[in-house]
């Protein structure tokens, strides 16, 4: 994506529709592990979310919105690039034995902005690497469960300088909090009071097995979600006494969803489909919900956009949202690409996906491999005891179809929302199925995707 023209035409436009000039920043802000589902605002009727429901309320909230990869490193090199997973080359998690990072030829949207004098801050959760290709001028020691004390960090940036920012609040809730017992859930401290859930009435959603522990699980994972959904409004006070809530735009997203299994690791939903809320000042009429198919290859150039960066060197995988923010259902944002091949060094297991309105077409590179859960789901109570229990099924999807995976899987997603009926092989659907591999075979063409040097959605014979 050629950037330099388009966003001073962008720039124009948005100073044209929204009055806001000078000045422009950019608070981007990070969940750890949730589903889409997962907020009262898109729909869930339990969990208490009420600053993430009151950014929807100002701004725009798009009913489907994919991480391209489930898992956090990974996901997070995307958000940061604007590149697929093939290309940006942090194939896995950059820490331990993982080691992934960035290729040379990358940057990333930090040191964009850094061109554009902007400052640059980070709280929280990294899980970048190298280092040298993230110029961040505020990046303190922090506990991303901490969020009072997050909140209070990101005021002191707010408030440090003059210069326009760029700030990441990286939240760890609610990535679980350990691989033993329930796994999920908040104690007690000084300066926050965890939100009690009870786990005989709670919903269990059909992906997972509905037992007493998964229940007990769910009920921790709310409370985290709630704590989290805590910081982001201590966030927003601290942006609002800054003096830059009418200058800033503001993006909340999950980097993935939830940790168990059938989601985190996966192409199915609940893997993939993520929160995606986005508050622009001044902006008249926003459309939400936004029917818009967006993904986080959309976020960098949209942080371009925004902040009027020129970025010439190479053709970004997204596009900005901006334009659209004020269409409810616009033309041309009916797809979305996914590119997945490792979580970590154990679950090695390169997926491609096109996933449309109504189909999603799974292209998983090594259908003769068992499917490897990552190793951080595979170790946790949901999956060990229903291995124990010896089940046939994991929610409504057969634990049998879970690990041993075909070629390519259709989905048809408005008669199968639960993607447990593979129509790839029907006679009925050949059609369907020619078209979208055509269409995923162009789009990795055009990025250079290295995995189609050996392998290819319809076989070796291509």
């Amino acid at each position: 994506m050629k950037l330099s023209l388009f966003l001073q035409l962008a720039c124009a436009l948005i100073f044209l529709t929204t009055g806001i000039s000078g000045q422009k920043n950019v608070l981007l802000m990070i969940s750890d592990n949730q589903t889409w589902h997962d907020v009262g605002c898109y729909g869930n009727e339990t969990v208490l979310t009420p600053n993430i429901d009151k950014l929807a309320s100002e701004g725009v909230r798009f009913e489907e919105a994919f991480a391209t990869t489930p898992s956090c490193g990974p996901s997070r090199a995307v958000m940061y690039t604007g590149l697929l997973t093939h290309r940006n080359g942090q194939y896995a998690h950059p820490h331990r034995e993982h080691n992934q990072q960035l290729r040379d030829d990358v940057t990333s949207v930090f040191a964009m902005l850094k061109g554009n004098d902007y400052r640059t801050g980070l709280i929280g959760k990294d899980h970048i690497k190298p280092l040298e290709k993230y110029p961040i001028d505020f990046k303190p020691r922090s506990r991303g469960r901490d969020v009072n004390a997050m909140a209070k960090m990101a005021g002191s940036f707010l408030t440090d300088s003059e210069d326009p920012f760029f700030l990441v609040m990286a939240f760890t809730d609610p990535h679980p909090v350990s691989i033993d017992g329930v796994a999920w859930g908040v104690e007690k401290t000084d300066n926050y009071t965890p939100v009690d859930y009870d786990p005989t009435t709670l919903k269990v959603p059909p992906f997972l097995p509905d037992t007493e522990h998964v229940r007990e699980g769910i009920a921790g994972y709310y409370q985290q979600i709630s704590r989290m959904d805590h910081g982001v409004g201590l966030v927003l006070k601290e942006l609002e006494a800054s003096g830059h809530r009418e200058d800033t735009l503001v993006i909340f997203i999950s980097d993935h969803g939830t940790s168990e299994p059938g989601a985190m690791g996966t192409h199915y939903e609940p893997g993939v489909r993520v929160p995606f809320i986005v508050r622009q000042p001044g902006l008249v009429n926003p459309a939400s919900p936004n029917k818009a198919l967006v993904a986080f290859t959309d976020i960098t150039p949209t942080i371009l956009d925004w902040t009027g960066t020129a970025f010439d060197d190479y053709e970004l995988h997204g596009r900005s949202i901006l334009p659209v923010l004020n269409q409810p259902d616009p033309e041309g944002w009916d797809a979305a690409l996914l590119s997945h091949i490792s979580h970590d060094v154990f679950a090695h297991y390169p997926m491609r996906t096109l996933r449309e309105r109504r189909y999603k077409l799974i292209w998983n590179v090594t259908p003769g491999a068992e499917y490897p859960l990552p190793i951080d789901t595979v170790q946790r109570r949901t999956w060990v005891e229903l291995r124990e229990r010896d089940d046939e099924t994991l929610g409504k999807r057969p634990i049998k179809n879970f690990l041993h995976r075909p070629r390519l899987e259709l989905y048809d997603l408005q008669e199968d929302p639960s993607e447990t009926n593979n129509l790839a092989e029907k006679e009925d659907h050949q059609k369907t199925v020619s078209k979208m591999v055509d269409d995923l075979v162009a789009r990795l063409t055009h990025q250079e995707d290295p995995w189609l040097r050996k392998y290819h959605p319809r076989g070796k014979e291509q």
